[in-house]
C-alpha cells in the first residue's frame, strides 16, 4: 500500500505528514520536526493511519503477520493430558522423494551478533549500548568506519551531525517513553536486551531483511564489538543472555532473538577486554582466518557457547555478578548436557594462529 503523502497520529507528537518510506524505516513530518520510526511495526503500537480504509488494511496486515509466525513453546513444556489412543498403523510407503528434497530437523545453535561500538551509557561499569552516542563517536562511526547506517540518510544521528536535529532532539527520539522512535539497534540494545539479524547490505539481496535460521528458546545469545581504531583480533564479547524469545524473520522483518529471563549478563570494558572473541570461535572453511566479513552473525556450538559462560564466570569472580555468572553457566551445561569439569579449552582462530607460530 503507497503510504507517502498520508497523515497519521502519534500518542506524544500528535498529527503528522509522511515523507518518507522504505523497506525499514518511516519518516514523518511533525510540528516538532521529522521523526523516523521502524517501519511497518511503528504502526502496530504507535502510529495511527487518519485513513480509516489505509488504517484498516494495516490491522489487517498484522493479524495476517502475527497468524503466520511459528508458534514456539519452550523445553519446560509438557503435555498433561493423557495421549488418546493410536489408530491402527498403516502400512508404510516407501518415500519416493529424492533425499535433497526430504526436510532435514534444523540444528539448534547459538549466536553471536556483530554490533557497531556504541558508547551512550557508558561508565566504570557499563561498557554503552544504553542511549544515543557521544558525538566524537558519532563522527567516528560516520567519517572513519562509515558504517551503513549510521551514514543513511534515515538515520537520526547522521541527520544530527549534519546540524539539521539539535542534540535535545536526537535523545528524544530514546528517552520518550513509548514514542517508538528508532536511533538505532546498538543504543537499546542492553536496555531491551533484544539483537535482530540486521539487513543485508551488499549483492544481489541488499536490502532485504536477514533470517536466524537456527536459533531457539534456550540458545546463547553472544554480543560482540570492537573498540574504536582497533584491528578485528580485538574483537571483544560484553554480554551474553540466554533466549527465550526468537522470531525467524520473514520476507518482509528481519530476525531476532531476546530475553527477559534473569540469564543476562553484561561486562565492563575491563572485563570485557578479558573476552576476545576470536578465541572461540573459527571459520571452519578457514580455521585460521580472522574476518568477520559483512554478515552481521556467526552462530556458535554448544561447546564453544559453554567455554564463554565459563570464562565469564571467572572474570566476574569478586563481583556482584559472580553467583548469576556461575549459576548461568551451570544451567546451560545441564541443559545441554555438558560435563563441565572437563570442558575443552577454547580452539578458536587466535589459539589457532599462536599454536601455528610455536610449532
Amino acid at each position: 500500500m503507497s503510504l507517502l503523502g498520508e497523515r497519521v497520529k502519534h500518542q506524544v507528537f500528535g498529527e503528522g505528514k509522511i515523507v518518507s518510506v522504505t523497506k525499514n524505516y518511516v519518516t514523518v513530518s511533525f510540528e516538532i520536526g521529522e521523526k523516523v520510526f521502524v517501519y511497518p511495526d511503528a504502526f502496530e503500537k504507535f502510529l495511527t493511519l487518519v485513513n480509516q480504509e489505509l488504517s484498516s488494511k494495516m490491522e489487517a496486515y498484522f493479524k495476517q503477520r502475527e497468524e503466520q509466525k511459528p508458534k514456539q513453546q519452550g523445553p519446560e513444556y509438557k503435555a498433561e493430558a493423557k495421549p488418546e489412543p493410536k489408530p491402527e498403523p498403516k502400512p508404510k510407503r516407501k518415500s519416493t522423494a529424492s533425499p535433497k528434497k526430504q526436510k532435514k530437523a534444523r540444528l539448534r545453535l547459538n549466536i553471536a551478533f556483530k554490533c557497531n561500538y556504541c558508547d551512550g551509557g557508558k561508565s566504570e561499569e557499563s561498557i554503552g549500548f544504553r542511549g544515543v552516542c557521544s558525538d566524537a563517536m558519532i563522527d567516528y562511526n560516520i567519517e572513519t568506519e562509515r558504517h551503513v547506517w549510521c551514514s543513511s540518510a534515515e538515520c537520526p544521528c547522521k541527520s544530527y551531525y549534519d546540524g539539521k536535529l539539535t542534540r535535545a532532539q536526537l535523545e528524544d527520539y530514546l528517552n520518550q517513553q513509548g514514542s517508538g522512535g528508532f536511533v538505532c539497534y546498538e543504543s537499546v540494545m542492553l536496555r531491551d536486551w533484544r539483537a535482530a539479524a540486521g539487513i543485508v547490505q551488499h549483492g544481489k539481496n541488499k536490502g532485504k531483511p536477514m533470517r536466524l535460521m537456527q536459533v531457539q528458546p534456550n540458545s546463547l545469545a553472544v554480543l560482540t564489538t570492537r573498540e574504536p581504531k582497533t584491528p578485528e583480533s580485538k574483537r571483544i564479547i560484553f554480554a551474553v543472555f540466554l533466549v527465550d524469545d526468537t522470531y525467524e524473520g520473514d520476507n518482509r522483518d528481519e530476525g531476532y532473538v531476546s530475553a527477559e529471563s534473569e540469564y543476562r549478563i553484561e561486562l565492563s570494558m575491563a572485563e570485557a577486554k578479558r573476552l576476545k572473541f576470536w578465541n572461540y570461535y573459527y571459520n571452519p572453511n578457514a580455521p585460521r582466518l580472522i574476518k568477520f566479513g559483512s554478515g552481521l552473525h556467526r552462530y556458535l556450538s554448544d561447546l564453544q557457547a559453554a567455554q564463554i559462560l565459563r570464562d565469564i564466570a571467572a572474570v566476574k569472580e569478586g563481583t556482584k555478578k559472580e553467583a548469576l555468572a556461575k549459576k548461568f553457566f551451570q544451567h546451560f551445561c545441564r541443559t545441554n548436557r555438558i560435563e563441565k569439569d572437563s570442558l575443552p579449552e577454547p580452539d578458536g582462530a587466535l589459539v589457532r594462529i599462536r599454536n601455528k607460530e610455536q610449532d
